[in-house]
């Protein structure tokens, strides 16, 4: 009998780095919603493993984020539409010796696909630009999206930063 709840340590372990391996072969694509390149630098790789707060995220959360990459890729050099935008003043980088954090004005891009209509799979992939028109959009993160409902798979609302 196969049970399906224990965690598989060592596919883990192998999708993770296969995936930081495949994630720096990338270097940047062309999104045409943004009619800019997206660039796929280390603060995205490190997005997927750890949360905004510096936590790394459960394993489980990780694995589900590398394996759906690929996918994140396909989106941003499809989209031609922003479904969700969001803006905001953040603090940016480590805090200096004093304790300060400098801030900047970050803007999150949010496109969906839905890439499998009978399990009901939307992915949500984040595209961030830090310091408003002057800065770089980079990948963000990825995201399976639903919320469930009477055990039926919807769509539903979750902050666009924090995933």
């Amino acid at each position: 009998m196969h049970n399906h709840n224990i965690f598989d340590f060592e596919k883990y372990r192998i999708l993770k780095e296969e995936t930081a391996l495949g994630y720096q072969k990338i270097v940047s694509v062309f999104c045409p919603a943004l009619k800019s390149k997206v660039i796929f630098n280390a603060k995205g790789l490190h997005h997927l493993r750890y949360d905004f707060s510096g936590a790394e995220r459960p394993k489980k959360s990780q694995y589900i984020k590398f394996l759906y990459l690929p996918k994140a890729v396909e989106i941003i050099k499809t989209s031609t539409t922003i479904q969700e935008y969001r803006r905001g003043i953040c603090p940016v980088d480590h805090p200096d010796k004093n304790g300060y954090k400098r801030t900047s004005s970050i803007e999150w891009f949010g496109m969906f696909a839905i890439i499998s209509f009978s399990k009901k799979i939307r992915l949500r992939t984040v595209i961030r630009r830090i310091g408003a028109e002057d800065g770089l959009y980079h990948f963000w993160s990825v995201i399976p999206f639903w919320t469930l409902s009477n055990n039926q798979r919807i769509i539903g609302e979750k902050q666009i930063e924090n995933e």
